[in-house]
């Protein structure tokens, strides 16, 4: 049904009784309406996409120190002759076993050194405690934040409804549910989903921690803090930034969640209750339309011509009671009546005699034919 059919289905509705429905009409109408919202904050999020860099150079390139040890071994076993030996020897002439004729020194023992490079160093092992503490750190808001960030609006309407058409009983009764979600949390700047950024950064985690870097002092000392300021902690531009992060993440406020709920509930609210009311007579009338429109129709047309000719009759006779207009309206419709069945009957008296007319000259061409 479009529009137009609506509206002249609706014309051609008798207000009195659309007045007579809605005025027998026992309704209740009750709209339940909540809202819920939950926003997390992803500060974190942004604050380690921000430092992935920094760690990247640092981890490439981590800073290295060299380790010397220094042992006096006998000559046998010395792996090599340095320069720190030949002074050490110089300064230490007791460790000269003999000279010969040509000058030749054969000492009994001499000083071994031996250097190895290393990155067991403070700021190596701050970044490593740091890489640890932020892998644990995004485990637990992963997990916190994984129902995202979300708003929900529901309404319920429920409607009952029953009144009276003459002798016919009408009663509705309808619920209707809606419901709006939106996600919350959104695309970055560059029009990735959270989704794909917490991938992103899960698998460049996964990543440092894997490199020889970290492996090799995997066994080293942790940092704790307070961190140490060293020079090259607080000059270096990518120490300074991890420095940032290990006190984002010791600041970090836990409780990022935020909740709102909202619940209404309408009873029998004025408005939406006339609505209602007006939207089930709409119905009645629909059914009727769509059960016997030709009836209805014709119904409602009966009764203006009706409602017209009673109106005209009581204007120009007002001395007529109403038990004397019921006399006369019995009378005349008696009248009526005796005449459509004289008519009738009139109607069947002469199709009969025609009837016998027809047969009768029938028979008589039969009989010529023969």
């Amino acid at each position: 049904m479009n529009k137009n059919e609506l509206l002249n289905l609706l014309d051609n509705t008798d207000n009195e009784a659309m007045e007579q429905f809605v005025g027998g009409n026992e309704s209740k109408v009750i709209v339940d309406s909540s809202f819920q919202s939950v926003e997390f904050d992803y500060s974190w999020v942004d604050k380690i996409e921000e430092t992935l860099e920094s760690l990247d150079n640092i981890v490439r390139n981590p800073r290295r120190f060299i380790m010397q040890e220094e042992e006096i071994v006998p000559v046998a076993k010395a792996k090599k002759i340095s320069q720190e030996t030949i002074k050490h020897l110089a300064q230490h002439t007791d460790l000269i076993e003999d000279v010969d004729e040509d000058g030749f020194i054969t000492p009994s023992k001499v000083l071994n050194v031996h250097k190895e490079e290393s990155f067991d160093i403070y700021e190596n092992r701050f970044v490593i405690s740091l890489l640890h503490n932020l892998s644990y750190f995004f485990k637990l808001r992963k997990e916190a934040t994984k129902s995202g960030s979300y708003s929900n609006y529901k309404k319920q309407m429920s409607y009952n409804g029953k009144t009276t058409m003459g002798e016919e009983e009408v009663d509705i009764s309808l619920n209707m549910n809606t419901k709006v979600s939106e996600d919350l949390k959104g695309l970055s700047s560059s029009g990735e989903s959270l989704e794909q950024r917490l991938a992103r950064i899960e698998l460049i985690i996964s990543d440092f921690l894997k490199t020889p870097f970290i492996r090799e002092l995997a066994n080293a000392v942790p940092v704790k803090s307070p961190i140490r300021k060293t020079n090259v902690i607080l000059k270096n531009h990518d120490f300074k930034k991890a420095l940032e992060l290990w006190e984002f993440i010791e600041r970090y406020d836990v409780k990022d969640r935020k909740e709102v709920n909202d619940r209404k509930e309408f009873v029998d609210e004025k408005n939406l209750k006339n609505k209602m009311d007006m939207s089930f007579f709409l119905n009645y009338v629909i059914l009727n339309n769509f059960d016997n429109k030709k009836t209805y129709k014709e119904d409602q047309i009966n009764r203006y011509a009706l409602k017209k000719l009673i109106n005209d009759f009581v204007v120009n006779n007002r001395k007529y009671s109403e038990k004397q207009f019921k006399k006369l309206l019995i009378e005349e419709f008696k009248n009526v009546r005796e005449t459509e069945i004289r008519t009738d009957k009139d109607i069947i008296k002469k199709f009969n005699t025609l009837l016998k007319n027809y047969r009768r000259n029938k028979q008589k061409a039969f009989g010529y034919l023969r």
